[in-house]
């Protein structure tokens, strides 16, 4: 499967090289894409997405087609082919 991401972390732009990535990978979920990114990116990658207790970590917000959140208890959500997908950091103010 074929996905195209879009990353505003601070960190793993750093791990893969850029902060977008058309990425192939076999699975079928959104964990199987996170889990694929750590594999082929190693521990920078990893850092960026688990939290110290090696969950993925909560500030992590994953948007599926501009439409979708995908919350941390979601992370089995079906992806097809050509899904994009944006990882940004969870931003409070007040």
């Amino acid at each position: 499967m074929k996905v195209h991401l879009k990353i505003f972390l601070p960190r793993l732009p750093e791990a893969i090289g850029d902060n977008k990535l058309d990425f192939e990978f076999s699975g079928a979920t959104v964990n199987d894409l996170i889990e694929s990114l750590v594999k082929r990116y190693g521990q920078k990658a990893w850092q960026a997405l688990y939290d110290e207790k090696g969950e993925f970590d909560p500030l992590v917000q994953v948007l599926l087609n501009g439409e979708q959140w995908v919350t941390r208890d979601q992370l089995d959500t079906a992806l097809q082919n050509g899904d994009d997908l944006i990882f940004m950091m969870m931003i409070a103010g007040g």
